[in-house]
């Protein structure tokens, strides 16, 4: 009962305290406050983002106490978040010649450096930091801090170093294991992760952060089946833990167990409220099922609980698209679009979708917009190809082909297809050539040749150069 009569009394003071500073303000007169009435009254504009009145706070305050370090603290906190670090650093070396033995001059530099992406002077004066701090639980957060700016700067090893020693001394950091987790993923080292997860387990099998990172792991492993038996153990331990159902069921998307899959992402809606992207892997897997009509109503969920949620435009582009429905597709297609202008699958669907329609020109520029964002993709070559042939003539189709290989020369799709329109063309010395630099590529792949156009085994050029190439 006490405690709480105090607490009430500090939330009355507290109120009071910003009550007669607003007063002061609008009365424009000058009233007495002590310093630490001035912390808080600096702190109530932060948190409210009240950029202003935290400004006229601070200024106030210095002219009143114009050698309190507390004050000069807080200024350059406000300099570092009104992006002006420079003034702020300066305030803090100057405070750092007064006080070289106070940890927060070096935790508040620590953090500017780090935004200025000065990572090596952010770890510098995290440790100077580290030295001057007494409590563990302060100086755990400052050894976090440095693990990431060592994240910052790819020193991955020096980071894990770091985060390993922190879970030696407290098992059940959740924030450390997550941590080293991430650190294993931006080193791009999945099978170390899983040895040291694997391994932790053994000596703490009921961490579930840790089983739940192991099937994580597993999963970009693509050993889908080890990451569901590691989920189904995390939820094992913590039954209301939402993302273990939702990678659990990604998992077995992979495997093919849609139904199954639709099951499991059914499962978080227990444990927390529905979510746009949960609607929108349900939806796929009712497309992979066969079922356009489920598909198109979670596609539809996905962007009713968030109108900004691309994909679940771009779904029922598709699904309506199949369904002879062009005129929806086209007008879904534009609203993904709208929201990720530079997205490349986009584009494809447009593209397939004008082109399907007769409208060529368009067709083109959404084509070219997948290679201006995709130069990689291996299939935009052709369809560009097979829409300029269609719509121009062979000729174009032909030297969209070869565009194509200039930019991939290791496709043998384009060679394949290649091949075919210049037969179809009649230019068999060319195609002779270059279906000789697809069989040196890659044997297997004149299959895609009869494939497309079955009239190419009708010349015996063809079919003779073929048997020259078997072993």
């Amino acid at each position: 009962m006490e405690d709480n009569f105090d607490s009430q009394n500090e939330e009355n003071d507290y109120t009071a305290s910003v009550d007669r500073f607003e007063e002061m303000l609008k009365q424009n007169e000058s009233y007495f406050f002590d310093v630490e009435v001035f912390e808080t009254i600096i702190d109530h504009y932060l948190d409210k983002t009240d950029i202003e009145k935290a400004k006229q706070a601070i200024n106030i305050s210095l002219l009143q106490h114009p050698t309190s370090s507390n004050l000069k603290l807080k200024e350059a906190h406000f300099l570092a978040a009104t992006h002006k670090p420079n003034k702020a650093l300066q305030i803090l070396n100057n405070l750092e010649l007064l006080e070289p033995f106070n940890p927060e001059i070096f935790s508040i530099k620590a953090r500017i450096h780090s935004q200025l992406r000065q990572h090596n002077k952010a770890i510098e004066n995290f440790y100077k930091a580290l030295k001057l701090i007494g409590e563990k639980s302060e100086k755990d957060n400052i050894k976090i801090n440095i693990a990431f700016e060592y994240e910052n700067l790819s020193q991955f090893d020096k980071a894990i170093e770091i985060l390993k020693k922190l879970l030696r001394e407290n098992p059940e950091n959740e924030t450390v294991i997550y941590e080293l987790a991430f650190c294993y993923n931006l080193k791009n080292d999945t099978d170390s992760s899983i040895v040291f997860f694997t391994d932790f387990i053994d000596e703490y099998p009921y961490s579930y952060p840790a089983w739940y990172n192991l099937g994580v792991a597993y999963n970009r492993a693509e050993l889908y089946e080890k990451a569901i038996d590691a989920y189904d153990f995390t939820l094992a331990i913590k039954e209301d833990f939402a993302s273990a159902y939702f990678n659990k069921a990604n998992s077995l998307a992979l495997l093919g167990q849609y139904e199954e899959a639709i099951k499991t992402y059914k499962e978080t809606f227990e444990y927390e409220e529905p979510d746009a992207t949960t609607y929108y892997y349900i939806g796929e897997c009712y497309e992979k099922l066969g079922n356009p009509e489920l598909a198109l109503a979670n596609y539809y969920k996905s962007t009713k609980l968030d109108p900004f949620h691309a994909d679940g435009w771009a779904g029922m582009a598709v699904i309506n698209e199949a369904d002879n429905k062009s005129q929806s597709a086209i007008f879904y297609i534009k609203k993904a679009l709208e929201l990720e202008n530079n997205n490349s699958e986009y584009w494809y669907i447009y593209g397939d979708i004008l082109a399907k329609t007769g409208f060529f020109d368009e067709a083109i520029i959404s084509y070219n917009k997948v290679i201006e964002y995709d130069e990689e993709n291996e299939d935009i070559w052709l369809d560009k190809a097979e829409v300029m042939k269609d719509y121009e003539n062979i000729e174009n189709g032909i030297i969209t082909l070869y565009e194509g290989l200039e930019k991939q020369p290791e496709n043998n799709l384009i060679y394949a297809r290649l091949v075919a329109y210049l037969l179809m063309n009649g230019k068999i010395d060319e195609a002779l050539l270059n279906l000789t630099i697809l069989l040196t590529n890659n044997k297997e792949t004149v299959s895609e040749v009869i494939e497309y156009y079955p009239e190419a085994i009708s010349f015996q050029k063809v079919i003779d150069l073929i048997e020259n190439f078997k072993d």
